[in-house]
Parts: structure tokens; sequence; C-alpha cells
């Protein structure tokens, strides 16, 4: 079988990223006998950086054929997608399987089509109102969908979603879970990040992610604030935001007063190696947020032995099941209450740690690659 992929946005530590680079990795080590051939854009750099990333397989190819899609500027983007779209087509028949992981980026009409949707945050959500993710799914998601042989969604949760939207999908859906990657497990090294951060307390919460609205930051530092001063002593708050610059600082911005308090932190972005000595030594992840589609830090500190706090919306209790404290994510209340549990009972924090251990074993990457190549295969019958 011959599969290929778009990896021309293939940058930066985003979900989408991080299952593209998993995924792939997976197949080519699962599937030696089938062919795998990445496109990318015209950049030699580019194509150094995907044989770093993916390393060197004899079922591996890498295609460097598609123009940067702001190559001209933003004003030319859509002439630059119909040319890309136009390459990718072209490319297509000579493939069994062309599998978008970034599905609405363009209209590309081809009959060997699988998509992987996350999630549909720029059509329902405010938040993504006037940005360019928002027009492409409204522009392209109905098109993408109506031709995709089959469509790959991490979750129940978000399966619901593209159903109740776009009802022709119908049994072409699949739910294929994603999982953290195999560097995620519990280490006994302190974080070298405390000793560059101005935290005074001992222990600390923490959270890991974007700063978008969904995600909760605001309400989750007012919960903090709530605690008693003795806990807030005792337990510092540590947040690494990722993704995009513009929503870290208006989070910065919006909440700079609740930031100022003792002991609370912000940092932008760590090595792996070092998030997972952040998750190890933490009191609890913290992630009550309001929309996900998969949740992967969830997954990731659970790995590393960490309790989690998580939101009871959207697909977290679908991914967490039994090994989380739950919280209501519109509730300072509630998302306080779990806080003060968590600092102040270590046996709580023991069993939830040991219940997420065993969670995160449900989960695999090697998995996802399996079913997503039972996926190809059933477009072949």
């Amino acid at each position: 079988m011959r599969i290929g992929f778009d990896v021309s946005g293939l940058s930066g530590h985003s979900g989408i990223n991080t299952y593209s680079k998993a995924l792939i990795i997976n197949l080519l080590q699962e599937f030696p006998e089938d062919h795998f051939v990445l496109f990318s854009t015209f950049s030699r750099s580019k194509k150094k950086n995907l044989e770093s990333t993916f390393g060197i397989y004899p079922n591996l190819e890498i295609k460097p054929v598609l123009p940067n899609p702001i190559a001209l500027g933003s004003s030319l983007k859509p002439m630059i997608s119909s040319i890309r779209s136009a390459i990718l087509r072209y490319h297509a028949r000579r493939l069994d399987i062309l599998h978008l992981t970034r599905p609405f980026a363009e209209k590309v009409d081809v009959d060997n089509l699988v998509l992987t949707v996350q999630d549909l945050f720029p059509l329902v959500l405010d938040e993504y109102d006037g940005e360019e993710a928002g027009k492409e799914f409204r522009s392209n998601a109905p098109f993408m969908l109506g031709k995709a042989g089959a469509v790959i969604v991490p979750t129940d949760y978000i399966a619901r979603q593209v159903e109740s939207l776009y009802r022709a999908t119908g049994k072409r859906l699949h739910v294929v879970p994603h999982a953290a990657g195999s560097g995620f497990r519990r280490c006994s090294d302190p974080p070298e990040t405390l000793k560059e951060l101005p935290l005074e307390a001992s222990d600390y919460f923490f959270y890991v992610g974007s700063a978008y609205p969904r995600n909760n930051l605001e309400r989750l530092l007012e919960s903090y604030n709530r605690l008693p001063e003795t806990v807030k002593r005792k337990h510092g708050f540590i947040l690494v935001l990722t993704g995009v610059a513009r929503h870290i600082n208006n989070f910065k911005n919006n909440c700079r007063d609740l930031i100022e308090l003792s002991n609370i932190v912000v940092s932008n972005g760590v090595s792996e190696q070092e998030l997972v000595r952040l998750y190890s030594r933490s009191t609890a992840l913290m992630f009550p947020s309001m929309e996900e589609g998969f949740g992967l830090p969830v997954l990731e500190a659970m790995q590393c032995g960490c309790p989690v706090i998580v939101s009871n919306a959207s697909c977290l209790p679908e991914v967490a099941h039994n090994a989380a404290l739950y919280v209501d994510p519109s509730s300072t209340e509630s998302i306080s209450s779990a806080m003060e549990k968590l600092a102040l009972d270590p046996d709580i924090r023991e069993d939830l740690s040991a219940a997420g251990l065993k969670r995160a074993e449900c989960f695999s990457w090697k998995k996802c690659a399996e079913e997503t190549m039972r996926v190809y295969s059933s477009l072949l019958d």
C-alpha cells in the first residue's frame, strides 16, 4: 500500500503536529512492507528537518513539491492554496491513500481521501471568529467531509460533533484515540526549570497548554486565589503556555493582576525532558478546559504518575475515565475545592497517581497506528 501525507505544516508543538509525527513514525515502524510518502514544501532545510524527525527508512519517501501557503503573502494565499490542491491531486493518483491530518487547509478533490479531524473548535467557538482557521473550516469542511472515504476522530465526543454538523459522514467515521509519547514516564529528577523561576513554594500545581479562552485559565487562576493562604504558601502554581503568541499575550494582559500574585509563575514553553520532570513532581495537573478534542496533557501527566484534576465537560471524562478528580469548569468554587482537597490529602494524590498510570496503559501510538491502518485497509477491500 502507498500512503501519502501532507507534512508541509509540520512545525511547532501543537496537538495536530504531535499526532501527525507519532502516527507516521509508528506506521513506518509497524508496517515496513507499506510505502509512505511525505509531501513537504520546496525547502531544502525543511526536508532535512523531516529526515531528522522521522529518521531514514527504506519505506519512506519525502517529496518537496508543495509551495509554502504564505510564500507570496496572505493576499495571494487563495491562489497558492489552489496550486497546492492541484499538486496533491496529481500525486494522489499514484497513491492508495492520501491522509490529511490538517483536513480543511485546502479543497483536495480526490477519491482516495482519509481525513483526521482533531476538533471543530473554529466552527463552534466564538474565540475563532475572524481567524484564518475559522474561515478555512467554514469554506472547506463541507466539501472535504463529503469527499472523504473515511474520517478519523480521536474521541466519541468529536465523532458526535462531526455527525451533528455533517450528517452525511455516518459510517465513514472512525474513532482512533491518541496517546502520550513513550518518553513520558515518572521521573525522580528535580525540574531544572524551578531553579530559574521565582517560585517560593516547595510544591506546585501545574498547567501546560495553549492560552485560548476555552482553556479556562482566568477562572483557573481565580480558583487558585481562593485557596487558603496556608495552602498557597506551600503550593505554588506553574503555567507553561504553548501555541499562538497572540493568545498568550492576551491572557497575560487580561490576567496581569492575578498573575502578579505570589507563587504564580507563567513560562513560555519547555523541552519534553523538562516537561516530564515538571509533571513528575507536580501536586496535580490542572486541566479544567471548557472544550477539548482529546486533551493530550492529561495522558502525559498520568504516564508520569501525576494526579489530574480535569473538567467534567467535553471529551475529558471519556479520556480520563475513573482516574481523575472532576470539576465543574464554570465554577471557581468547584475547581478551588478540588485543589485544596489534593493539596491536603496525600492518600488521594497517591490513589489518583496509581489510577492514572493504569488508565494510561489503555492508550499507545502503536495501537493508534494499527487502528489507522485498518481504516486504510477497509477502503481498499
